[in-house]
């Protein structure tokens, strides 16, 4: 019973670290798969479950046997996804959603490069709102490359990336 434990621990922690490692790269690519919507049903939410699930088992098998120990991992597993589901994702859920629609109102104001925009490439843009300073990732709507401390109008927001047009 041990070994399914910790096929289960081992499936769940290697997604997580594997999700981290992927979503990294393409981050950094500007690719992004996500629906936007909090929901149990997530990859990493299962992830989650799964390793619950199985640390749990292995804790409380050679104290309760596996039958205790599959209640336990089981129960312990869907309410720390529940705690963290509830917590964690839907706010952050809810607060994305409001920093979208706050970005949205960015269109046709002026922000300034403060990395380089490849030419069909990526840079980063800043400007200040509600005197704070925003910065996101940019690329030029027309694929020109644009030097850093330039002057930008953003033209529009798809997928978190500014699109920008220099100004002239």
């Amino acid at each position: 019973m041990d070994t399914l434990f910790f096929i289960f621990f081992g499936v769940g922690a290697g997604f997580v670290v594997l999700s981290v490692v992927l979503g990294q790269a393409f981050g950094a690519s500007g690719m992004d798969f996500d629906t936007g919507v909090a929901s149990a049903f997530k990859p990493i939410i299962i992830a989650m479950f799964l390793t619950a699930l199985g640390g749990l088992g292995l804790i409380f098998n050679p104290i309760f046997g596996p039958f205790g120990a599959w209640g336990i991992g089981g129960i312990g597993g869907l309410g720390l996804t529940f705690l963290v589901l509830r917590f964690v994702l839907i706010p952050l859920q809810r607060r994305q959603n409001t920093n979208t629609h706050e970005k949205q109102s960015m269109i046709g104001k002026t922000a300034k490069v403060s990395e380089t925009i490849l030419q069909g490439g990526f840079g980063k843009i800043t400007y200040v709102v509600n005197d704070k300073i925003v910065s996101g990732p940019a690329k030029s709507d027309n694929g020109a490359g644009i030097e850093r401390n330039a002057q930008v109008e953003i033209v529009y927001i798809e997928k978190n990336t500014y699109h920008v047009r220099e100004k002239v």
